[in-house]
């Protein structure tokens, strides 16, 4: 299964990541940022998120991304991010902190030798009390983590 044929599950992808979010770039609503602004070849927003996928041509790993001021921060699921938004959101650090569920989209680019990622945006969520549950959720999680490694408070 090639690129050009596999990828995109997400749209209709016929050549690289480059091309394609490329050419979004003429859509000011669509992309929100392009390469030149961090380690993403583009954050763009996506509605209809892909499902995680792996193969030899690519890799969409479904998390969450949390905006700080047009640098992203990727995370493999939704609790870690609401927790770093939120603890984000006490601090004297003045980014938006603004948070989505996300995919990210790796692949090679055969024209420009070199791995492309992109960021694709999906729901944003935006309600304190679904951010608390999942701040919450990865609280406990780490909380039992801690236990069973044998930390303690002291």
């Amino acid at each position: 299964m090639s690129l050009s044929t596999a990828v995109f599950v997400l749209d209709e992808i016929e050549t690289s990541i480059c091309r394609h979010y490329g050419e979004l770039t003429e859509h000011p609503g669509y992309t929100r940022t392009s390469g030149a602004d961090g380690e993403y070849l583009a954050v763009v927003d996506h509605p209809a998120l892909p499902g995680a996928l792996e193969s030899t041509m690519f890799r969409v790993c479904r998390g969450a991304a949390v905006d700080l001021a047009d640098t992203w921060a990727f995370f493999d699921d939704l609790a870690p991010a609401a927790a770093f938004s939120r603890a984000g959101r006490m601090s004297n650090l003045r980014p938006s902190w603004d948070l989505f569920e996300a995919a990210e989209v790796r692949a090679p680019c055969p024209e420009h030798h070199r791995e492309e990622v992109a960021l694709l945006l999906g729901r944003q969520v935006y309600e304190r009390s679904e951010i608390h549950a999942h701040a919450a959720r990865f609280a406990g999680a780490a909380a039992a983590r801690a236990h069973v490694a044998g930390w303690s408070e002291s």
